[in-house]
């Protein structure tokens, strides 16, 4: 029946039928997420113990001593995305660079690692420059499902807001309306008035009494006073 489906598997059924689909993800983005909510405050970020995240997040500290476990990773991630100081030998502790955060992230979303099959500017006579844009904002896009809106925000102001594309596609857009044809049989927008045609609204026109409308029988009998002279 539809809304009771299970799984059934490794000897256990699973009342929850529901299927989640796991892609690769490259870790510096969860390190990302912990990091800034472990250590931002009103959009500054502060000092914190590495080893003490999960007990800032009032996480599940299993799960996320177990990920920063990771040694190479953990190295990495503090590389590229912080500013370090070592305390001691056992503590260390990390701040979030935005400005590292920032340059890490726009190599991301380098128009090269767009997947082909997002490739939707194929037309040859398009410009190179624009194009660029195009794909570069593609990838913003899909790596901003990995991020807070703290960060897309920022990314995006990295990029202009990617101003020279959207003025470029309204001017097309503009062009595209005005080259639409209404209302003809070679429309393909039937019934849609043309937005240049104001409508103008028609006359009321007054029933006729009954003393016009005898008038109107008396005249129609008539004959012209030309007539009399005519043989």
């Amino acid at each position: 029946m539809a809304g009771r489906r299970s799984w059934a598997g490794n000897g256990w059924v699973h009342s929850n039928g529901s299927l989640s689909m796991l892609t690769p993800i490259d870790p510096l983005f969860i390190f990302l997420s912990l990091l800034t909510q472990a250590s931002q405050t009103d959009n500054e970020f502060k000092f914190i113990d590495v080893n003490s995240i999960g007990f800032e997040l009032h996480m599940d500290t299993a799960s996320v001593s177990a990920f920063l476990a990771m040694d190479a990773v953990q190295k990495k991630a503090l590389a590229t995305l912080c500013e370090t100081r070592q305390i001691s030998e056992s503590v260390c502790v990390a701040k979030v660079d935005p400005g590292q955060v920032l340059t890490w992230l726009k190599h991301k979303c380098s128009s090269s690692r767009l997947p082909q099959e997002l490739d939707v500017w194929q037309m040859e006579t398009v410009d190179e420059t624009l194009k660029e844009q195009a794909l570069v904002r593609e990838m913003v896009l899909l790596v901003s499902e990995y991020l807070q809106p703290y960060w897309t925000e920022r990314l995006l102001c990295e990029f202009d807001g990617f101003a020279q594309l959207c003025e470029s596609e309204k001017k097309a857009a503009a062009t595209h309306t005005a080259a639409v044809v209404f209302d003809s049989p070679d429309s393909y927008t039937p019934g849609v008035a043309d937005p240049s045609t104001k409508l103008v609204p028609a006359k009321q026109v007054k029933p006729k009494t009954a003393k016009k409308r005898q008038l109107e029988r008396a005249a129609a009998k008539s004959k012209p006073i030309l007539s009399f002279f005519q043989k």
